[in-house]
């Protein structure tokens, strides 16, 4: 008779250390740490405040980065200035809490917990320093944007933002910042948002691409807006004609212009 085949084992069980005890809940995730992207209260420091105090910090603790106006704390909780006003200072005083400026209100009381740090929203972003516009720095990138565009003719913000890391690989400027900027001068008429025609001065850039060049008629000469170069009739226009430069009102206007 042939050898009887032994039965196949048993699958082994995972090691007990493996399994959850049958009574413990899964553990949750940490609520804090030097790794996380973004700050969670405190429990631990929840269970130490009173219960005024508790709910005045989980409501900024909310805001995140924006921070709470002292006056919405107070309207929320519908509590007297007072009370809001001495509840945030202990708060502050346990480093729990700190008071920043807002560039945009700057009689506003704006607390945030001290996990996070003020959105440009707030801050103003790389152009602000202390709270103040920083002048020189703006007129700065602003020579550097429209010396890329009086280089290259028209540019978009995408090119304006390479010639510069190009010409400065320290200079540091995001493309978000650049693009705040280009839309400034766009503001002051020292360049204006056109779209490109893929032609002449608008060879570097897409035809039907959004970009900037110089405001006004510096692109290209006073010559270059003058209406006869594209008159249909400019054959017939004499200066004792029917049709001259005398009796154009389009030649008229463009004389009138101011270069």
């Amino acid at each position: 008779m042939p050898p009887r085949k032994r039965p196949a084992p048993p699958l082994e069980e995972p090691p007990p250390s493996s399994k959850p005890a049958p009574d413990t809940k899964p553990s949750e995730p940490t609520k804090s740490g030097p790794d996380s992207e973004t700050p969670t209260i405190s429990a631990t420091v929840l269970a130490k405040l009173p219960n005024m105090e508790k709910q005045v910090y989980t409501l900024i603790f909310e805001a995140g980065s924006k921070g709470m106006w002292l006056l919405d704390v107070r309207k929320k909780l519908n509590i007297s200035p007072n009370i809001a006003t001495k509840v945030v200072r202990t708060l502050v005083t346990h480093h729990l809490l700190k008071e920043v400026s807002d560039v945009r209100h700057r009689s506003r009381k704006i607390f945030m917990a001290t996990d996070f740090q003020p959105s440009d929203e707030i801050t103003g972003g790389t152009w602000y320093h202390d709270g103040k516009l920083d002048t020189d720095a703006v007129s700065a990138v602003r020579r550097r944007c429209q010396a890329q565009v009086e280089k290259l003719g028209a540019a978009t913000v995408q090119m304006i933002h390479n010639g510069i890391l190009r010409d400065d690989p320290k200079a540091g400027y995001t493309i978000d910042k650049i693009r705040d900027i280009v839309r400034t001068m766009v503001l002051d008429k020292v360049l204006e948002e056109v779209k490109s025609t893929g032609e002449g001065e608008f060879a570097a850039v897409r035809s039907g691409t959004m970009c900037y060049r110089l405001a006004g008629a510096a692109q290209g000469g006073m010559m270059e807006g003058i209406p006869c170069g594209v008159c249909p009739r400019i054959d017939e226009c004499s200066p004792d004609g029917v049709i001259s430069p005398t009796t154009c009102v389009y030649y008229k206007k463009w004389l009138q212009m101011d270069f």
